[in-house]
């Protein structure tokens, strides 16, 4: 890491403000920091702030499929039981459990997919095993 990717304190609130908030406007942050949005907008046009966001939301992505991927076990043995007929069916149970466990296998694929191509631009190999 060079000096280039450090954040400064602002932009480290910046980032944290949407982490916390993401669906906030740029204009929303900008007041909630104390922050004029034309100040906003310049650092959120900075690169180390770009990747400082990128890398939290890969972060998330993967705490997400984690939760479901643990989750995944207890969705199953809860159709499980309503298909036997030990814990009464409801629809909001049973697609509460199809969605954890459809959620959780996509998540998934998404995190080791996105792996995948990380060790790919690593070694600089294209789609075909040829350098680029």
């Amino acid at each position: 890491m060079t000096d280039d990717d450090v954040l400064s304190a602002t932009e480290s609130r910046i980032v944290a403000a949407i982490v916390a908030a993401p669906s906030a406007s740029q204009a929303d942050i900008a007041a909630a920091l104390k922050l004029s949005a034309r100040h906003v907008r310049r650092l959120l046009g900075r690169e180390r702030v770009r990747k400082a966001l990128d890398d939290a939301a890969r972060a998330g992505l993967r705490d997400a499929s984690s939760v479901l991927g643990r989750s995944a076990a207890r969705a199953a043995e809860a159709l499980r039981d309503m298909a036997d007929g030990k814990v009464r069916a409801t629809s909001p149970r049973v697609a509460a459990a199809r969605a954890v466990l459809d959620g959780a296998g996509r998540l998934i694929d998404l995190v080791d997919l996105e792996a995948r191509i990380i060790d790919l631009e690593k070694t600089g190999t294209g789609p075909k095993g040829r350098l680029q």
